[in-house]
């Protein structure tokens, strides 16, 4: 045992000498490794992003590395549906990253449960702030308080044939749901809907269903309220008036996509994700993209990523990435690489290549009213609920208005307990 004891003594004694030999303590030693050119601070960094994504992304990685000398950031990629669970985990004590990307509207369950690091302050000092559109930027908020940042953004608009318009006799794409439900009607044909949009019960088909509901001017917060129930029964009628498919409770956006492209459909609400499917699968197809038409107020539904700060770790590092990422220049270069829209006014306002592109400048204007979803830490919950009144009204299972006023007690009991 003394031996034993001997041996740990010394080991103890080397090790010792080892930290001094390097520069002393750890926290010198960061100071020395700053100063003296040593080992850059590595900040790990979780991200989803996969193909022409990734390789952007690992272009921006390595040109930040190479731009100063104290973080060396060191990206993983998590799939999708893993990250989630991963960050889940983490709040048990498990190993968590630096920095992350996030689903915006899983961004407020993450901060309400106090897992990523309030920026608040941070962008305040960085002065940027004021240039992001409010819809991103309300997503990464928590409380009034900011706990990321917006890094890409999409929305939904309505993509339409152009050549299908011209033979029925329709100079301009709807602008009012009035409009629509005419438009609509008048391009029905055959086996040829007038119009499409997912509606499966999922949060892509809450992701279509959403625009609807805000520009009643509700939200999921008041989904019980006589503006909520227009937007049930507008859709529900669509449906009855045959210019949707019954089916629409089953499709998702590429089913939509298929749709368009094969000549069913004369319009569909779609992301900016499938105008290069259109191209592909129909590629002498005429097609123009539109605003989206309105009840009462112009809306869209945002989807995206953000970027968040994981609490309690690398917190300088991270930021000083976050920050140098978030820069208009560096933003830009990693959009246009990815078909992605900016969520800074100023990327978007400065830059040729959304606004000289004729399908993507219908968008570009749809993201000026583009809201996020929530945000509420229990949106899936919400989101669920959503889900079962849309599909009960429009399979015509439950009346549009008690389907509306269902759901609206369920989700006031989940936002006030």
């Amino acid at each position: 045992m003394k031996k034993k004891a001997s041996l740990i003594l010394i080991a103890m004694m080397i090790f010792s000498l080892l930290l001094t030999a390097c520069g002393g303590d750890q926290q010198n030693a960061g100071k020395n490794n700053e100063n003296n050119g040593g080992a850059k601070k590595q900040v790990a960094f979780w991200y989803y992003f996969g193909g022409n994504e990734e390789t952007a992304l690992k272009e921006a990685i390595q040109k930040y590395n190479s731009s100063q000398d104290q973080f060396e950031v060191i990206g993983q990629y998590v799939p999708f549906g893993d990250m989630k669970k991963r960050l889940s985990v983490g709040l048990m004590g498990e190993e968590l990253p630096d920095i992350v990307t996030v689903d915006n509207p899983d961004h407020a369950s993450f901060a309400a449960a106090g897992i990523f690091e309030d920026i608040t302050e941070r962008v305040n000092e960085w002065g940027q702030g004021s240039q992001y559109l409010e819809g991103p930027l309300e997503s990464a908020k928590y409380d009034g308080k900011l706990y990321g940042l917006p890094f890409t953004s999409n929305t939904l608009a309505l993509f339409y044939n152009t050549d299908m318009f011209k033979e029925a006799g329709i100079a301009q794409p709807p602008t009012t749901w009035d409009e629509l439900r005419e438009t609509a009607k008048k391009l029905t044909v055959g086996d040829r809907y007038g119009l499409g949009f997912a509606a499966v019960k999922s949060e892509e088909g809450a992701f279509d269903f959403l625009p609807w509901l805000l520009s009643t001017g509700a939200n999921y917060d008041s989904i019980d309220s006589p503006e909520a129930a227009r937007a049930f029964s507008f859709l529900t009628d669509l449906i009855k008036d045959g210019s949707v498919s019954k089916e629409v409770i089953n499709l998702s956006n590429s089913d939509t996509l298929k749709q368009f492209s094969s000549g069913k459909l004369a319009m569909m609400v779609n992301g900016p994700w499938n105008i290069a499917g259109v191209k592909a699968d129909a590629p002498t197809m005429n097609f123009a993209i539109a605003k989206l038409p309105i009840d009462k107020q112009e809306a869209s539904v945002l989807g995206g990523e953000n970027i968040a700060i994981i609490k309690g770790n690398n917190v300088d590092g991270a930021w000083d990435f976050l920050r140098w990422l978030s820069e208009a220049d560096q933003l830009e270069s990693f959009l246009v690489q990815t078909g992605y829209f900016s969520p800074r006014k100023d990327v978007a306002e400065k830059s040729d290549h959304w606004k000289s592109d004729d399908h993507l400048s219908g968008f570009l204007e749809q993201m000026q009213s583009a809201q996020p979803r929530g945000p509420h830490p229990k949106w899936p919950e919400i989101s669920s609920i959503m889900q079962e009144a849309y599909q009960k009204s429009f399979s015509m299972a439950m009346d549009p208005a008690a389907a509306a006023a269902e759901a609206g007690q369920k989700i006031k009991g989940i936002i006030n307990p």
